[in-house]
Formats: C-alpha cells, sequence, structure tokens
C-alpha cells in the first residue's frame, strides 16, 4: 500500500492506492486522522486507487473505527475512486456512515466531493 498526504488552504489532500485485500485501512486512518490535526483541516478528500473493493462487513467496520480513531462530527471525508466500478463497490459505506452519524460519503469526482466538504 502506498499514500501520500498533503494540504491546501480548504482541504487535507490524502492519495492511497495498492490495497488488495478485504482489510479496512485503520493504520492508514489514524495517520490521516493525526495530519488533520496537526496541520488543522478536518476536510478531507481521499483519492482511491485500489484493485480490490471492501466488503460491506468491512466498510461498516471501518466506519465504526473511524470515532474511535478521534473524528467527529465536524469532520467530513469525502471517498473518490478510481474507477466507477469501485465506488460503486464501496457505496454502503455511505449507509453505515449516515446510520452513525460519521461524515464520510462516496463521490464519483473531485469536483462533487469538493463541492459536499465545502458546505456548512
Amino acid at each position: 500500500m502506498k499514500y501520500a498526504i498533503g494540504a491546501d488552504a480548504e482541504f487535507l489532500h490524502v492519495t492511497f492506492s495498492g490495497r488488495e485485500n478485504d482489510e479496512p485501512p485503520s493504520d492508514v486512518c489514524g495517520v490521516v486522522f493525526r495530519e488533520s490535526r496537526r496541520l488543522a483541516r478536518n476536510r478531507i478528500l481521499i483519492q482511491l486507487d485500489h484493485q480490490t473493493a471492501l466488503s460491506p462487513t468491512s466498510q461498516l467496520m471501518l466506519v465504526n473505527r473511524l470515532p474511535q480513531l478521534g473524528f467527529t462530527h465536524t469532520d467530513r471525508i469525502a471517498l473518490v475512486h478510481r474507477t466507477e466500478a469501485m465506488q460503486e463497490a464501496n457505496q454502503f459505506i455511505n449507509t453505515a456512515a449516515a446510520n452513525r452519524g460519521v461524515m464520510v460519503r462516496n463521490f464519483p469526482g473531485v469536483e462533487d466531493a469538493k463541492a459536499w466538504l465545502r458546505e456548512p
């Protein structure tokens, strides 16, 4: 797995690629959380390029883990997958997050994700 984290005036930007299994990437999420706090960015844009979608069970595990890592209702995390197939395969995360009050959503493109991140 590879990831890179940077920031601009609005967002924390994360690129994450190479995950080839169904294991939720909680360790990477922990790094993202720490960087979001260090850089004072609670609007997070994550661009993903993976070979395997997370199963619904793993998507739920990931959503449940985010508050344990320290993410709160004031944080917004937008996920943009490189392919439409991966974006569709990871849609359950939207339902799981909405049911738990966690502000994580999948988007078909970066501009849609940025628009959501900018909402109050």
